[in-house]
């Protein structure tokens, strides 16, 4: 198509498996991020998308749960420093990976006038949580928001995560102790469901079916709101998550939404506090190519 796809732009619905490999894909990058990143790796994907091969991509490029735990290894296998930040940093900027969106998850058509029944936010390391907090504190001033769900798991999170982290700590308790009360000082409330599991995609089961007493999956609006770079594989937990039990849920692209922020890309020697290190991106980038392929027709 005419359109250069990127993540921002991509639809699973219109674009379907034939776009994955085309996303990134521009004047400079003719192969799109997917077969850039194989070829570094030195990985054979398959002709059509697929989600096993590219979970064999994900073990290449970043295998570890917490992404800033591959950084040496994509270092090594991109080559100098320099050499790497430069490769590394291209992919994050020609597939959109951090680009701010607001838009239908399967269309990718822009929602902004549509009142949001509910939003879904689940945990993550602290400056996940955080950003996602604030995107929400965002959207409720620009849209009307009717239940706000905030579901953390049990993985235990480090003192060094930042502010406001204690020993000891679940990612659920930051979130009753911390995000929650922010919101609640500045008239959101938020119910809190605590996960006993570590788990991404338990996490987000519990989360939907916590969202069937909240919401009619016949006709309601349910917005992701999730972070820039993580977006895409935290709403398609969302998404698979319901339709194991309802699949005719969002048919026509009209029911979940996602809503991410921005975030400065940096070279690797910044704090991820405040830049994307362009290197666990890489991962990342993969992660996001696999979860929009789980949904392409």
């Amino acid at each position: 198509m005419s359109e250069k796809l990127t993540f921002e732009n991509y639809s699973p619905t219109r674009d379907g498996l034939e776009g994955i490999y085309d996303i990134g894909a521009n004047d400079i990058h003719s192969d799109g991020v997917a077969r850039e990143i194989a070829v570094a790796f030195d990985y054979e994907l398959t002709s059509t998308p697929d989600v096993e091969n590219l979970g064999g991509l994900i073990g290449k490029v970043g295998q570890a749960k917490e992404l800033q735990e591959n950084i040496a290894g994509v270092r090594e296998v991109l080559g100098t420093d320099e050499d790497a930040v430069s490769i590394a940093r291209s992919w994050a900027e020609s597939s959109g990976f951090l680009i701010p969106v607001e838009r239908s998850f399967s269309s990718a058509e822009d929602v902004e006038a549509v009142d949001i029944d509910l939003v879904v936010i689940t945990g993550g390391v602290r400056n996940w949580m955080e950003r996602r907090a604030n995107r929400l504190i965002e959207l409720k001033q620009e849209r009307n928001i009717t239940e706000v769900l905030l579901a953390g798991g049990n993985r235990t999170m480090k003192v060094q995560e930042g502010a406001g982290v204690e020993d000891n700590m679940t990612e659920a308790d930051y979130m009753q102790t911390v995000i929650a009360p922010r919101l609640g000082d500045l008239g959101i409330s938020a119910e809190v469901l605590r996960v006993d599991s570590g788990s991404g995609n338990e996490v987000m089961q519990a989360a939907v079916d916590k969202s069937k007493d909240l919401v009619d999956f016949n006709v309601g609006h349910i917005a992701v709101v999730s972070n820039a770079g993580a977006w895409v594989q935290n709403a398609g937990q969302y998404l698979r998550a319901v339709k194991s039990t309802k699949p005719v849920f969002d048919m026509y692209g009209s029911q979940l939404e996602v809503v991410s922020d921005s975030f400065e890309l940096g070279t690797g020697s910044e704090p991820t506090s405040t830049h994307q290190n362009p290197f666990s991106a890489a991962g990342q980038i993969v992660r996001n190519l696999q979860e929009f392929t789980r949904h392409a027709y």
